[in-house]
């Protein structure tokens, strides 16, 4: 990625809230929701550590809402890989690349439907049948919306505070002395961070890598805080996932213990009132996108019996989740732990069971439930 990297500094008076999001990924309304259910108000530091676009719904509107509110004084936005890839890659159209610009926007209308170019051509009322057509526009486009991409250009790498330092994918070392030989990509796309050797002195606030590739048995959705190495991973997979979440966490006081961090999230998941109890299983596996590959065994209605590649356990998917024929979506067999009483968020309503969330949990429940309002 061709870009300087570029470190704030701020010491944050003692008594101030700071609140933290990362990921909205083109999803405005969970970015409002989540905003609104934390009570952000100017008194308020903002920090949101990137990937403001694609994936989701209305990049554009996002990332406009965003624009307004670093208006505010109160809000720090930085830059994460996405916004940074899209960006060079609009910039860069040329001859020789657009045809796989085209088929780059080909991909994006098949698995989400739209694309922040998609969304720019359609305020121009220009419309993109082809590979030309981007060319043609790309002038227009650039012009048009020279506001929105000066912002993404600016946007700073990464903040130090006093406790904290926030970045959108890691650290590549213990701090940013002698940076000037590392490039951009070990800040914004650090896979796996969580599992990195290093520990650090201040608390590493990221996002990018989903909180929930980090376990291969239950698939958990809420911020992680690795006390030992000083890092907090808060991407709940928000436009990665169906069943994601926009995760923000709470930091009270720059000076506050760590266990005083609350966490708020927001999904568009219908909720319900379960029914009945039901005990939760002890042995069960989280199936990612980076280890979804399976082997067909025997399908019976809408479901299918397969065997995980990777680690032979075997298991009943429901077939919307299977894709590619040898491919599974984020599955797991996990058996919810549910009280009566509890409110669970339905995924997927089937024959056997819902695939069902709790408390940012996911996992099944085999009870009937009640929704919410009815008598």
């Amino acid at each position: 990625m061709n870009r300087d990297i570029t470190i704030i500094r701020q010491n944050i008076p003692a008594g101030r809230r700071i609140l933290v999001t990362s990921d909205i990924h083109g999803h405005l309304n969970h970015c409002v929701q989540v905003l609104k259910k934390a009570g952000f108000c100017d008194e308020d530091l903002l920090i949101i550590i990137g990937d403001i676009i694609e994936k989701g719904p209305e990049s554009l509107k996002t990332l406009r809402y965003i624009m307004e509110l670093y208006k505010k004084g109160n809000v720090i936005v930085l830059a994460g890989n996405v916004d940074c890839l899209r960006l060079q890659m609009i910039e860069g159209i040329h001859d020789n690349n657009i045809s796989d610009f085209y088929h780059y926007l080909l991909s994006q209308r098949r698995w989400k439907g739209t694309s922040i170019f998609d969304e720019m051509a359609a305020e121009c009322k220009i419309e993109i049948h082809s590979a030309q057509d981007i060319l043609l526009s790309k002038d227009r486009i650039m012009e048009h919306f020279k506001p929105e991409l000066d912002f993404l250009r600016n946007l700073p790498t990464a903040l130090e505070t006093q406790n904290y330092i926030f970045v959108h994918g890691g650290m590549p070392q213990k701090d940013f002395d002698h940076i000037d030989s590392l490039n951009i990509d070990s800040f914004l796309k650090y896979d796996h961070f969580m599992n990195t050797a290093l520990h650090f002195d201040k608390y590493i606030v990221v996002g990018h890598w989903p909180v929930a590739l980090y376990s291969d048995k239950i698939a958990q959705l809420n911020p992680i805080i690795n006390q030992e190495k000083k890092i907090i991973s808060i991407d709940g997979g928000c436009g990665l996932r169906k069943d994601g979440q926009l995760n923000l966490i709470e930091i009270p006081d720059i000076d506050c213990e760590i266990d005083k961090i609350t966490t708020y999230s927001y999904d568009q998941l219908p909720v319900y009132t379960a029914l009945e109890t039901q005990t939760g299983s002890a042995n069960s596996i989280n199936i990612t996108w980076i280890d979804n590959e399976i082997n067909e065994l025997k399908t019976e209605d809408d479901f299918t019996y397969a065997e995980h590649i990777s680690t032979g356990r075997k298991l009943w998917i429901y077939n919307d989740y299977i894709y590619q024929e040898h491919h599974c979506d984020n599955y797991t067999d996990y058996r919810l732990p549910v009280n009566q009483g509890d409110k669970l968020s339905i995924i997927q309503s089937t024959s056997k069971g819902y695939i069902a969330k709790k408390d940012g949990v996911i996992g099944w429940y085999y009870g009937k439930v009640e929704e919410m309002g009815k008598q």
